[in-house]
């Protein structure tokens, strides 16, 4: 019983504790309450997923300059994630936009097809129409986000843009991407499957239901 309580948990997209480590399980099941296993039982039932073993992240420490915002939504970070490779497999769509808040580590993601001024319009319009606005917004220096009719568009809505060069330039973001990511291979292999726009969104919601870290 444990085994499959577990299985649902780490399986289902929306699930907070969806296609996580050792740690995020853990603190799933210790919450809930319902089973009493040990953190070296699920590293043990971990090892055993394809899902988790072959897709283990590798980590590497860097040095950070902290970012310090005052409040919710005073600053989102955004970037564009390439997924070219596996648009046959999802309709066509090229890119994902993945947006966040620097302060709350809340995150927004929406598909685009082609890099281009209006369609980036249209995905970051479905954003700040849930509710939701930033004061400033960050990104690299791609030319989808410095182009005319994007800029337009953050100064009709009020929003400062601003960009940075060195390399720490969006890293709350860029770490978004990675935990994305991970949880979509992670999918993938459990579900033998190349396909994600139509889960896209559950991995995101299972993303903002989890607990967040200060970067």
């Amino acid at each position: 019983m444990a085994e499959k309580y577990l299985s649902q948990i780490y399986y289902d997209p929306e699930s907070p504790t969806s296609f996580g480590g050792v740690d995020s399980v853990y603190r799933a099941v210790k919450n809930e309450g319902k089973y009493e296993i040990s953190r070296n039982k699920i590293r043990q039932w971990l090892q055993k997923q394809d899902a988790y073993s072959l897709h283990k992240p590798v980590r590497y420490r860097f040095r950070r300059n902290r970012v310090i915002v005052g409040a919710m939504d005073d600053e989102w970070e955004a970037d564009l994630v390439i997924m070219d490779s596996l648009s046959q497999q999802n309709n066509g769509y090229k890119y994902v936009l993945t947006v966040i808040d620097v302060l709350s580590k809340y995150a927004w993601v929406e598909v685009i097809k082609a890099k281009t001024g209006n369609n980036l319009v249209k995905a970051f319009d479905k954003i700040i129409k849930k509710g939701r606005k930033p004061k400033m917004f960050h990104t690299d220096k791609g030319t989808e986000f410095i182009n005319r009719q994007f800029q337009t568009f953050l100064k009709k809505h009020g929003i400062r843009f601003f960009t940075t060069y060195n390399e720490t330039k969006a890293s709350i973001v860029e770490r978004f991407n990675r935990t994305l990511k991970t949880k979509m291979w992670k999918y993938f292999t459990a579900n033998n499957t190349l396909k994600y726009v139509d889960i896209l969104q559950k991995l995101v919601k299972s993303y903002n239901r989890s607990r967040h870290r200060s970067i």
